[in-house]
């Protein structure tokens, strides 16, 4: 399964979104989109992922930066992105242990983002 999906699973999963379409509507994209995303016939676009990965309680960068060693027209540059990644994942665990006492805020926004992703399927 390929980053995209798997963040795409982990988003509807964390917003208690019960279907692609419900996961666009929250996202404000068009279904085809999403659909393109699942076959691998494109990648979400930055602000998108940022929009999964901040509702999912979960930093940006790797996510952003493995997306894009997905999307990488050469090895080299495939290479760079996963060397990027490993490096923001690390830099996350290391601020995770050194900064317990911000948790409880950032679990706080998450599950008011999920709630958000709630209301507006629910409207829509």
């Amino acid at each position: 399964m390929n980053t995209t999906n798997k963040l795409l699973d982990k988003y509807r999963q964390v917003c208690l979104l019960k279907s692609d379409n419900a996961a666009a509507i929250a996202l404000g994209i068009e279904r085809a989109t999403v659909s393109g995303w699942r076959h691998g016939k494109s990648k979400p676009e930055a602000d998108t992922v940022a929009k999964m990965a901040t509702a999912i309680n979960e930093p940006v960068g790797p996510w952003l930066a493995q997306i894009e060693s997905e999307r990488a027209r050469t090895p080299a540059a495939a290479k760079v992105w996963l060397r990027l990644a490993a490096t923001l994942g690390t830099a996350l665990a290391v601020a995770v242990i050194a900064l317990p006492s911000h948790a409880a805020t950032i679990t706080r926004t998450a599950a008011d983002d999920c709630l958000l992703c709630q209301i507006i399927v629910s409207v829509g």
